[in-house]
């Protein structure tokens, strides 16, 4: 599978859950946040251990691999919590 593919497949996914947190817990804005809230020390740990612990073979690629799936995951994740926070304000206001 082509790596652009699976980037793709990984921020739809990631999209997909936080409108579907969002959906659910409408009253609970912050239940969105929790998919970035969980990613990203995952990420900061592959990042961490791919440079600085010893490995065999290929292990440290696939943990820098794994942080940047989790990057690409969360990122969007966290951009769509934010404008569904926004459009919410905008929508109470008036």
């Amino acid at each position: 599978m082509e790596i652009d593919v699976v980037l793709i497949i990984v921020v739809i996914v990631s999209i997909l859950v936080t409108l579907i947190l969002n959906y659910i817990f409408k009253k609970k804005r912050y239940i969105k946040y929790i998919p970035v809230i969980v990613m990203f020390p995952f990420m900061l740990y592959n990042f961490i251990t791919a440079y600085s612990a010893p490995t065999e073979g290929f292990e440290a690629l696939g943990r820098f691999v794994m942080g940047l799936l989790l990057f690409a995951a969360s990122l969007p994740s966290l951009i769509c919590s934010i404008i569904l926070d926004i459009v919410y304000k905008k929508r109470t206001k008036h």
